[in-house]
């Protein structure tokens, strides 16, 4: 598994594609957060409810994540190597959580 790991890092500089698909990815999920909390919807008591549930949803994977990337050597061997993989690791736990806050919204959304 940490040969995988490596060799995708290795080759990540020349696969550009990836972080452009976890920036675009990000940008559209901020976006529609965003939009959701200003629409007229998200400003009344269900709206409300529904945002503080996606948002501490979104908290509990936050915390998580950074332990995982505290307590994991694996991740410290490979960012060790180069800028570019740890900053595409952190462009990906914000996709994470982004991702995590705006497909909660939407199942709240559908449940509630």
């Amino acid at each position: 598994m940490t040969e995988s790991l490596k060799s995708f890092f290795d080759n990540l500089p020349r696969n550009h594609w990836s972080s452009i698909v976890i920036a675009v990815l990000s940008v559209i999920f901020i976006v529609y957060s965003i939009y959701f909390y200003f629409s007229k919807e998200g400003k009344d008591e269900r709206g409300k409810k529904i945002i503080s549930t996606a948002s501490f949803i979104s908290f509990i994977i936050t915390v998580v994540l950074i332990s995982i990337l505290n307590n994991n050597a694996v991740v410290f061997e490979i960012i060790s190597k180069n800028e570019l993989s740890f900053n595409w690791i952190l462009n990906f736990f914000v996709l994470l959580i982004s991702g995590v806050e705006a497909i909660g919204i939407l199942i709240l959304r559908r449940i509630k």
